[in-house]
């Protein structure tokens, strides 16, 4: 690879490097740090997790209308993470639901569209980018997992016997600093020289026209199934360990064996694209979603529980990751960004939304309201697993092998 190309690979990674590192702060232990620190009750916490997921909505869909017409994505990025940025100084210094909601909801409309930003500038910029995605996608993973056990394996440990909820403010406290780097450093991003002409409509006609095709709607409507599923995850997995019986400081290096998985599976992604296609490589990725939701529902041993967090490291990089390269051999410059934040709406935020509604409910129908002593999650992730396998059905019966647009072929910049 020359020089240029592997310093612009190496700006990529370093982008994405910082995004699931502001990610990772949050995520897993935003539930704990409102039902711990503020003290709110589990439907105020849901609440919050749930209209997070309206600021998901709004978010992409401005990007689709904007970015790369008024603002180029990369410049988009940087605001972005600089609101984020403020929003979350803003929470840590709330004490009630009442003023937590709004500055909560702030944050999950500047977060709501960085995923896809991410993902289109990658593609925009990296040399052969649907080959080397996974290559620069896995740098994500590897921030995650800094984050992971930097602060759950450390940080979060009560080495000062003030007990680890005193620590959670900490991990919210670094991702603003993590967001502010990372809008600097948007900065100096280069950005795309050739900006999308025509009136600005709330759903970008290049990329509806994309969007629409038969093909790519079934992975949206497939990316819907699993991105719920995904997000239930993270909704019941760190009130399931601490049912279990793991520690606040256990809960997210626990959780971190799918991002160690992860990271393998990427660097493996492109081989098994080559040699099984990306029909195949998805049905993979759902078969990870099955034995890792199968795994917490019909056993909770140390090892079923681990195997079961290392099955979400190969279900994201074989399904998710497959899935955005798929979309973008579809794409050409003119609808890339907006078709990425289209397929976020469909994905990522009706996915989230959807989640957090389903894993309350499923939270107090299945679980809190068990007469046994210890807490019942059989029919909890039981949910997911049925979920999952409908996607599987609806993957192998009608999704097509790309004829035109080979996922691992670079598309030509056009338009």
């Amino acid at each position: 690879m020359p020089p240029s190309h592997r310093f612009i690979k190496t700006r990529l990674a370093l982008m994405m490097f910082l995004q699931y590192v502001v990610m990772g702060a949050v995520w897993p232990v935003m539930s704990l740090y409102l039902r711990q620190v503020l003290g709110l009750s589990g439907t105020q916490t849901g609440t919050v997790l749930a209209l997070s997921a309206v600021g998901a909505f709004v978010a992409p869909a401005v990007g689709a209308c904007v970015a790369d017409r008024l603002i180029s994505a990369e410049r988009l990025l940087s605001l972005c993470h600089f609101g984020a940025a403020a929003f979350m100084g803003l929470i840590l210094r709330q004490t009630g639901f009442e003023t937590v909601l709004p500055c909560y909801l702030g944050y999950a409309v500047c977060m709501g569209s960085t995923v896809a930003l991410t993902n289109a500038i990658a593609f925009h910029h990296a040399p052969q980018g649907q080959r080397r995605f996974g290559n620069i996608r896995v740098w994500g993973t590897i921030g995650w997992v800094t984050v992971a056990w930097g602060f759950g394996a450390l940080w979060l440990q009560d080495l000062d016997g003030a007990g680890p909820a005193s620590h959670l403010p900490g991990a919210l406290r670094f991702s603003v600093w993590a967001s502010l780097v990372l809008g600097l450093y948007g900065l100096s991003l280069p950005r795309v020289d050739k900006r999308i002409q025509g009136p600005i409509r709330l759903l970008p006609r290049e990329s509806m026209r994309v969007f629409m095709k038969p093909q790519v709607l079934l992975m949206a409507a497939a990316g819907y199934l699993v991105g719920t599923v995904d997000r239930y995850y993270y909704f019941g997995m760190a009130l399931y360990l601490k049912d279990l019986g793991y520690t606040e400081g256990q809960i997210m290096p626990m959780m971190s064996a799918g991002q160690i998985t992860e990271m393998v599976a990427m660097c493996l992604l492109a081989w098994f694209l080559a040699r099984l296609g990306t029909k195949r490589t998805l049905l993979l990725g759902l078969l990870a979603e099955i034995g890792r939701f199968s795994a917490f529902a019909f056993g909770s041993s140390n090892f079923l529980v681990l195997m079961g967090n290392a099955c979400h490291g190969l279900a994201f990089a074989f399904f998710f990751t497959s899935l955005y390269i798929t979309i973008d051999s579809y794409c050409d410059t003119q609808s890339r960004t907006g078709l990425h934040q289209l397929f976020t709406i469909a994905t990522s935020s009706l996915g989230a939304l959807t989640a957090n509604l389903l894993g309350g409910w499923c939270l107090d129908h299945f679980v809190r309201a068990s007469t046994q002593t210890q807490p019942d999650y059989r029919g909890f992730w039981l949910v997911p697993t049925v979920i999952s396998c409908v996607c599987f059905v609806l993957i192998a019966l009608f999704f097509k092998e790309p004829d035109d647009s080979d996922p691992l072929q670079e598309v030509p910049r056009t338009g």
